[in-house]
């Protein structure tokens, strides 16, 4: 607001004394003070233009990377004015790309940096520029190696990245001696042993390829990479499907603050190819569960942990055990619903009879151990409850004998590690408590051996792992040393080959997680080693394929820096 001076007032009042009662002085009075405050007040006000300072245009991504052929979505705001229609080009021209007027920009199939431009309509001074990085093209092989037996068919996989131009053609770079290759990746070995090269191309680009080294050997006890789960996890299930492939079952993936939680994916290993493919997934989450094969073919799941929550803290929960149950349909890829079990539970055992039914153990709920045990009927779909194991116990084994019983050994109770085994006959529906291991474990293994006797092996009680192995004899129904593996170890597998060994495989010591493996000989009772295994795993799986080779998959290792790996990576032992 203008001040007036009163000394001019005044000295004006003194020369014009009629001037302040005229209309003359009210009109000048109001043009001196008003007028200026008018003039500024027009200058200021919003309208349909702005000053070139007031009009900005922001562009959102500012910077991207878009794969070659790729296209990619750019948004434009103007701010300090009322048409906010901008202009799309891009600075380099066709060379670089083109966009839309709705700012759906496409990447040339040229690597380089390239910018998005916005141009406002109402003052095309002014501007805003997007970075575009377009990348080379690259091509991965899975697996990165691979050791075959001669004539023996294995599938890769090629992984192209950017370009959206993902086809690859194959070839073996050794021509039709190194064995020949089909355009989805299917390799045949050739008669001769050797060492090979697999070799995808792009067709993107032709400039960039990949290459897998192939071992053709008629050498025994080794480990060869085949393709990766599609999704990694640990505490799985992995069962053999009558039409040879292998289903893989839920699992766990960490949570937050060290917490696991289950999925509910599952995928189908073809031991034809070395590939797994995704089927359905679970109606629910899972992980320390069970999944049994029954006498229709279908897939039992039983039980587990599912999905923590989080507190009033934001910190996560424990999750809690299921008592849920799903069937598993290989002829329709499905799962569906089936009867709930009486208790909740996970860390249980679930063992098929010979009457076609399934004999499910322990485990603990939300609070505590269980003893309980229960039947599931595939005839009714439903679970019903049967007697109760003389100790409450978990992460046990549960292993058929040849007289159609079933031990069940070890695991933890409410006050640790346990030696106490006892044997459940069908025929009454009871636990009847048997000698007593050498040795008390959990995290063990138990493998029925083709003379009736149960092989057990390794472990720990909590605080030591132990290397120390026994056998069960249900004649005798005692249990009596064997020989001693060449490593501590628990969290492993043991697996009963068709030459009547057993493949002892990962697990961990005190100190790592394992990559060894060894052999067990029934008629020597001793262990010898054998090869060892690509990835140090342990709460993995092994599953005897149809063709004799021993399929080791996912879990956990822990690396020498800290932290943990969750596994997707997959092998087999020839």
């Amino acid at each position: 607001m203008a001040v007036v001076k009163q000394s001019s007032l005044s000295e004006l009042k003194h020369d014009h004394p009629n001037f302040f009662q005229s209309k003359s002085f009210y009109t000048w009075l109001l043009a001196w003070l008003v007028l200026p405050n008018l003039i500024l007040i027009s200058c200021g006000r919003a309208g349909s233009s702005s000053t070139p300072d007031q009009l900005q245009v922001a562009i959102n991504p500012s910077t991207v990377n878009v794969d070659q052929g790729g296209t990619r979505t750019f948004t434009a705001t103007v701010t300090g004015s009322s048409n906010g229609a901008v202009s799309w080009s891009v600075q380099e021209g066709p060379s670089g790309g083109s966009i839309t007027s709705a700012g759906v920009y496409t990447a040339p199939a040229v690597a380089g940096t390239y910018h998005v431009i916005a141009t406002s309509q109402a003052d095309s001074t002014r501007t805003a520029i997007a970075n575009v990085v377009v990348p080379d093209v690259s091509v991965a092989v899975a697996p990165v190696e691979a050791t075959v037996r001669p004539n023996e068919i294995r599938g890769f996989v090629a992984t192209v990245s950017g370009s959206v131009n993902t086809k690859v053609t194959w070839n073996v770079q050794e021509g039709a001696a190194g064995g020949a290759i089909t355009s989805t990746g299917l390799y045949t070995a050739p008669a001769n042993t050797g060492f090979y090269h697999v070799t995808a191309t792009s067709v993107a680009d032709t400039s960039q390829k990949a290459s897998a080294p192939v071992t053709v050997t008629t050498a025994s006890g080794l480990f060869s990479p085949v393709g990766d789960l599609q999704v990694p996890r640990v505490y799985h299930t992995a069962t053999l499907l009558p039409n040879g492939r292998v289903l893989f079952a839920g699992g766990a993936k960490m949570r937050v603050f060290h917490v696991l939680a289950g999925l509910p994916s599952a995928e189908i290993f073809d031991a034809l190819t070395g590939l797994f493919t995704a089927t359905s997934n679970m109606g629910s989450p899972r992980y320390a569960h069970t999944a049994t094969l029954l006498a229709n073919g279908k897939v039992l799941v039983t039980g587990g942990f599912g999905v923590g929550g989080v507190d009033y803290e934001g910190q996560a929960l424990p999750s809690p055990a299921l008592d849920s149950a799903e069937l598993y349909d290989p002829a329709t890829g499905t799962f569906m619903p089936t009867g709930k079990m009486n208790s909740v539970r996970a860390g249980h055992t679930a063992t098929f009879l010979p009457n076609g039914k399934v004999l499910i153990v322990g485990g603990s709920d939300d609070s505590a151990t269980l003893a309980t045990a229960e039947i599931y009927d595939p005839a009714t779909g439903s679970c019903t409850s049967t007697g109760s194991m003389a100790t409450a116990r978990t992460g046990h084994t549960s292993t058929l004998l040849s007289d159609g019983t079933v031990l069940v050994a070890g695991g933890s109770g409410p006050t640790g590690a346990l030696a106490s085994a006892e044997v459940y006959n069908p025929a009454t529906g009871s636990f009847v408590p048997t000698a007593d291991m050498a040795t008390a474990r959990a995290a063990h293994t138990a493998t029925r051996l083709p003379d009736g006797r149960v092989l057990l092996a390794g472990g720990g009680d909590g605080t030591t792992v132990t290397a120390i192995a026994e056998l069960y004899d249900p004649s005798t129904r005692s249990f009596t040393p064997t020989g001693t593996m060449g490593t501590v170890r628990e969290g492993h597998t043991a697996t009963l080959l068709s030459d009547g060994t057993v493949l002892v495989a990962g697990g961990s010591s005190p100190t790592e997680t394992l990559a060894s493996a060894e052999i067990y000989n029934p008629s020597t009772g001793s262990f010898a080693p054998t090869g060892n295994m690509v990835t140090p795993r342990k709460g993995h799986t092994a599953t005897l394929l149809q063709d004799g080779r021993v399929l080791a998959a996912a879990g956990v290792n822990f690396p020498s820096g800290g932290g943990i790996n969750f596994l997707a990576s997959a092998e087999t032992y020839e």
